[in-house]
């Protein structure tokens, strides 16, 4: 069964610390900055394609949790693991 996160209040818990070193555990790498409230972050697929992931860099933009959402959906494309697992 697919569980996906849309939860507003649960997606600001998530604390950017801990996803920055999940990313970094995981094969992501921090490419650049975008702008001054986010980084980019890719990971190669085996078929020379690249996943990207627009990582805020503050818990308190207005936007965070929307960020968070798509960061999740894109790790749960990307390593073909259940969000909730993630």
């Amino acid at each position: 069964m697919k569980v996906t996160v849309k939860d507003s209040q649960t997606l600001e818990t998530i604390e950017l610390n801990q996803l920055r070193n999940y990313l970094q555990t995981h094969g992501w790498h921090e490419d650049q900055p975008f702008l001054d409230n986010a980084t980019l972050w890719h990971k190669p697929t085996a078929d020379a394609e690249e996943f990207e992931i627009l990582l805020p860099n503050r818990e308190n933009l207005g936007d965070y949790a929307a960020r968070i959402r798509e960061a999740i959906q894109t790790l749960e494309n990307a390593e073909n693991s259940p969000q909730i697992e993630i």
